[in-house]
């Protein structure tokens, strides 16, 4: 009886090697997207609007139906922003300036990249409607909105009709 081996081969098919450059470009490639990326956010971050909400207050109001209140706004910034909206934790507010005699709302105010919005009394300034009995020493809650930045909310004292402004000093 004659024995029959089979025998098995395989055929091992290798690929040729790897060019340096097939590695290296790809990297630089992925490496100058990521710098790319990290210098235009910080740069867009640089271009935003940083807003501090200062000096606010509430006059004590002649009368129930509508009180004033005055702030400051200031962006150390490098882009303008827009007041769109305040609200108040005693009533209904609305912006106003004074035009000579008359009182005109106004929908929204700028604030100057590196400038100020200064509401005072005699010009801009925020009327808050209804807001119920508000007697020196109580505070109001205002919470700002803006058309770019994250709202900023501060509690104003109510200060006395004849009382000295608050901040307010020689060469104010």
């Amino acid at each position: 009886m004659s024995a029959t081996r089979t025998i098995r081969t395989t055929t091992r098919t290798t690929r040729p090697p790897l060019k340096a450059g097939a590695v290296a470009i790809p990297l630089a490639v992925l490496v100058a997207g990521a710098a790319l990326l990290l210098w235009s956010g910080g740069d867009a971050a640089a271009r935003t609007a940083k807003l501090t909400v200062t000096g606010a207050y509430v006059r004590e109001p002649a009368n129930p139906d509508e009180a004033a209140a005055y702030f400051s706004i200031g962006n150390t910034g490098r882009a303008d922003d827009t007041l769109t909206a305040v609200t108040s934790s005693t009533g209904r507010a609305s912006l106003h300036t004074t035009n000579g005699p008359k009182m005109v709302t106004l929908s929204t105010a700028p604030i100057p990249a590196g400038g100020r919005l200064d509401f005072s009394p005699g010009a801009n300034h925020l009327m808050i409607d209804d807001p119920g009995p508000l007697k020196p020493g109580v505070t109001v809650r205002l919470t700002f909105d803006f058309a770019k930045s994250a709202p900023i909310t501060v509690d104003a004292p109510v200060i006395a009709i004849s009382a000295t402004v608050p901040g307010a000093g020689a060469g104010d």
